[in-house]
């Protein structure tokens, strides 16, 4: 394993509580993919399951818009970025679409032989896990409501802008 496929996945927030060695041991779960350009990496909606790492290359996360057959860019990843890691936690399809914006070398860690490994794994290692998924989540969440307060606060002065140049 290369010191900077160690450092990917050992600076991912889910698995931020393994050791070395069980980093290491995740290394040799997953597998190497090359990507070409323009490829679909993920599906929305697909049953899937599994976390991507980016080793090289970058790929762009889009959301199919509801009621149209466009799609809205959600984020580019670069080297270092993961993505799919909800797919370890539960069974729900994909939630975006992911596409190759160069050449793309990913590490795919599929879920059955992440589970497998975990369900084997001796000591604590499983709750590690699910703690460090609980505080990620408790993360998120936050930033959503905080989103959710902004944009409220903001529609808000719009409209009462709106109310005062109509006044």
């Amino acid at each position: 394993m290369s010191d900077q496929s160690a450092f990917s996945l050992s600076s991912i927030k889910i698995f931020a509580r393994f050791t070395k060695e069980e980093i290491e041991a995740l290394w040799h779960l997953g597998e190497s993919i090359h990507v070409r350009p323009h490829a679909h990496v993920i599906i929305e909606g697909e049953p899937t399951r599994g976390l991507f790492v980016i080793m090289s290359g970058q790929v762009s996360v889009y959301r199919n818009e509801p009621g149209s057959t466009s799609m809205s860019r959600l984020a580019l990843l670069d080297e270092g970025a993961n993505f799919g890691e909800l797919s370890l936690v539960d069974q729900a399809p994909r939630s975006a679409t992911v596409i190759a914006e160069t050449a793309c070398q990913l590490f795919f860690l599929n879920a059955d032989r992440f589970h497998g490994w975990l369900e084997k794994s001796s000591g604590d290692l499983p709750l590690r896990f699910y703690r460090a998924c609980s505080e990620e989540l408790a993360v998120r969440m936050r930033r959503v409501n905080q989103d959710y307060i902004t944009a409220q606060q903001q529609l808000w002065k719009h409209a009462l802008r709106r109310a005062e140049a109509k006044e």
